[in-house]
């Protein structure tokens, strides 16, 4: 479920796992040089997220259900 990602990573890490798991195979570029939000950047690499929790996340982002 979605909610244990929630309370094991940050908001960052959950994006950017959303971003590594689109269809589209988006390589997304992180404008940081921050140390602190490298690290929770890079957490999403150990994120997996389920088709059900991305397309939740989707659903979120655009206020309506997918057809």
């Amino acid at each position: 479920m979605l909610w244990k990602h929630q309370r094991l990573h940050t908001p960052e890490a959950i994006q950017l796992a959303w971003l590594l798991r689109h269809p589209a195979g988006i390589q997304p570029i992180v404008g940081t040089t921050d140390p602190v939000r490298l690290v929770a950047c890079c957490a999403a690499d150990g994120i997996t997220l389920s088709r059900e929790e991305w397309y939740a996340l989707f659903t979120a982002a655009r206020g309506v259900r997918v057809p």
